[in-house]
């Protein structure tokens, strides 16, 4: 399965949705019908009244009914909406873009979003309080910047990078804008951390 960066052409932001995940869908054990339902629950727990504005049907409303003919026909009829946004036969709508992204697994979800803030010059980075836990965020700040390092070596085996390398340069790009990501969030943190204890001196 090939993700949205290799494509020559621009992508426009629902064909970067789809492309992620449908890349979820081929190389992980979910389905086409698990993504459904995931989508399905995070439009519910952001966006409920456009959801029903919408008509798509609140499957966690239906299956705590007794209908169960109704929750197969709903299910049934979402799957099929999907399916048609997954083939690009109509485009997803921007109101469903943020439930999509969370409807993602966490390593899928990452790389689109960090390539969707890539595309106005951003960073993925996520907020970060005071309670986060530094460890965790080195920690996989320490894993993204191996998974560059062996990316890289590929690309830069020759010394250099160029054409030759343009089957190796959207992975070595995904990895690198999780470092930059995860260095962010982490630097935010120290920041925090920083800028919180500055304030209760100029305070104290």
């Amino acid at each position: 399965m090939k993700t949205s960066n290799p494509r020559l052409k621009p992508m426009s932001r629902d064909q970067v949705l789809v492309a992620h995940a449908a890349e979820l869908i081929a190389r992980t054990s979910m389905s086409q019908d698990g993504f459904a339902q995931a989508l399905n629950q995070q439009l519910f727990a952001l966006v409920p009244e456009r959801a029903e504005q919408a008509h798509v049907p609140d499957l966690a409303a239906l299956a705590a009914g007794n209908d169960v003919q109704a929750f197969l026909r709903g299910s049934a009829n979402w799957l099929k909406r999907v399916q048609r946004w997954l083939v690009g036969e109509c485009d997803i709508p921007a109101w469903v873009e943020e439930a999509w992204v969370l409807a993602l697994e966490p390593e899928y979800q990452e790389r689109c979003v960090n390539e969707l803030a890539s595309r106005h010059g951003l960073i993925g980075a996520r907020q970060v309080s005071e309670q986060a836990c530094p460890v965790t965020a080195f920690g996989q700040l320490v894993m993204r910047l191996g998974q560059a390092v062996e990316a890289g070596s590929e690309v830069l085996a020759d010394g250099k990078i160029d054409s030759g390398d343009l089957p190796h340069l959207p992975a070595f790009i995904d990895r690198l804008l999780a470092v930059e990501s995860r260095a962010c969030e982490l630097r935010r943190l120290a920041e925090n951390v920083r800028d919180g204890a500055l304030l209760r001196r100029v305070n104290g």
